[in-house]
């Protein structure tokens, strides 16, 4: 019949004995059979895809790469191939390496869906949206699928395309009205729009969806929160920071919702916030004369980075330039600077003393992967109050200071910790607490801590770097 699909390739006995060994978690006797086949067969590009995806599962992420780039000379039209080691690259944080792949794949496979999908939420990871838009779309020629529609929904909300993301996700919405992220992410462009109620009835929508989801449920205190309902949002944030996993929204706003309701911040938060902001001195790193020297390469590689973007979209810089994430293509001076403050991180979480249901000091990451980009302001420039979402401590190391900036009672270019976000209409006098920036010098918080950089005046550049610690495992 004309509209039958042709047969999948059949597997070769052998290679299905392979599957069916790691589907029972025998790794050890898989890989032994798969390198049997590939010592009988050594230009089979398919033995060796078989035999990386083995090896991948003990962590052997070196010998698996080369494994899959050889299949994937020998035989370069196999989309299957690519895929595999595109996971590969991503899984190992090899994210330039990831990217660069993608693209080639893409030229490759422009009608393959999970490439094309791949690569826009590359592109979206490195803040080029209008790339990732590219991508979607052309994912959605080839799978029309509702989710792909909720991704090209969500890069269109990133470049203020507002009302185009909100019929994109009411459009997946008529084509799944049970896709819980439809409704959530709906919510999130009817706030952008101002019309909280919407925001708020979607948001009720997605959690309904799907009780888990803590993003959604957050979202909804604060869609209450901005309606006036601050006990509402009280309960909604108590309710999330005691039944789920520390979510940085509700232990950012649970004070700011208190104090609405109140009239006044909670006792002793300033107290607070000082006693979770720890100041550190970085080490020199090896292969450099000292820290000013040190510093002087960072400076210079920070303002001659290609990624630099002036006030990039969606983003809390103003008056200045914020970089791409710098060890997604590791070089000279970073990686010196990662390992020097990878040492300072390990010594401060050595410090930390655990208390049970705190947001913040309940845990303490054993391993952690490290998001690190840089920030330059000009004149004037500063960034409003704002977290770090995706973070769970978060920092920013000094690089290069202007003479200008603020003593004791003048905080001129300082960080300031605890004052709500610009467009947040507090009905109560927020309590902060500033730090003053030192060249050579790292601030380590919590993410969910609100901060802002004060404004300054001069013409000599304040230049930081920021970063992000994501824990993967947690000390016992």
């Amino acid at each position: 019949m004309a509209n039958e699909r042709p047969a999948a390739p059949r597997v070769p006995e052998r290679y299905q004995q392979v599957l069916a060994l790691m589907k029972e978690g025998k790794l050890g006797v898989a890989e032994t059979q798969a390198r049997g086949l590939l010592t009988e067969t050594p230009g089979d590009a398919n033995a060796m895809a078989l035999l990386a995806s083995v090896i991948v599962e003990r962590g052997a992420f070196e010998e698996a790469k080369r494994l899959l780039t050889e299949a994937i000379e020998l035989v370069p039209d196999n989309p299957v191939t690519w895929l595999n080691l595109g996971r590969l690259l991503q899984q190992t944080r090899r994210w330039g390496d990831a990217l660069d792949h993608y693209e080639r794949a893409a030229a490759l496979f422009p009608a393959n869906a999970r490439v094309s999908a791949t690569l826009g939420q590359l592109y979206q990871r490195a803040n080029r949206f209008a790339d990732a838009e590219m991508q979607y779309r052309r994912t959605l020629e080839a799978d029309p699928r509702p989710m792909h529609l909720v991704s090209l929904g969500m890069v269109l909300l990133r470049q203020e395309r507002i009302d185009e993301a909100v019929e994109t996700f009411q459009a997946a919405i008529a084509r799944n009205p049970k896709l819980s992220s439809a409704y959530g992410n709906l919510g999130n462009a009817e706030q952008k729009r101002g019309n909280i109620e919407a925001a708020a009835a979607a948001y009720e929508q997605a959690v309904a969806l799907n009780p888990k989801d803590s993003m959604s449920y957050v979202s909804l205190g604060l869609a209450q929160l901005r309606l006036g309902r601050a006990r509402e949002a009280i309960e909604i944030f108590e309710r999330t920071l005691a039944r789920m996993e520390p979510e940085r929204r509700a232990a950012a706003w649970l004070p700011f919702a208190r104090a609405q309701e109140f009239g006044e911040m909670p006792a002793g938060y300033r107290a607070e916030m000082g006693g979770l902001v720890t100041r550190a001195t970085l080490a020199r790193p090896e292969g450099y004369d000292g820290m000013t020297a040190f510093n002087a390469a960072l400076a210079a590689a920070l303002q001659d980075d290609p990624t630099l973007v002036w006030e990039p979209q969606g983003k809390a810089t103003r008056k200045g330039g914020q970089t791409g994430l710098l060890l997604d293509n590791p070089r000279e001076p970073f990686i010196a600077f990662e390992k020097s403050l990878r040492r300072a991180i390990d010594a401060h979480f050595d410090s930390i003393k655990r208390e049970p249901g705190h947001p913040y000091r309940r845990q303490v990451p054993r391993t952690y992967q490290l998001d690190l980009w840089g920030t330059l302001l000009s004149e004037g420039g500063h960034q409003h109050s704002h977290i770090h979402v995706g973070g769970w401590m978060s920092g920013v190391y000094y690089v290069a200071l202007p003479p200008t900036m603020g003593k004791d009672e003048a905080h001129d270019g300082w960080i300031e910790f605890g004052h709500p976000p610009p467009e947040f209409d507090a009905k109560f006098e927020p309590q902060t607490i500033a730090y003053e920036p030192r060249e050579g010098d790292a601030l380590f918080f919590p993410s969910y801590l609100f901060h802002r950089t004060l404004p300054f005046s001069g013409d000599t550049p304040r230049i930081s770097l920021a970063f992000d610690v994501k824990p993967t495992s947690w000390r016992d």
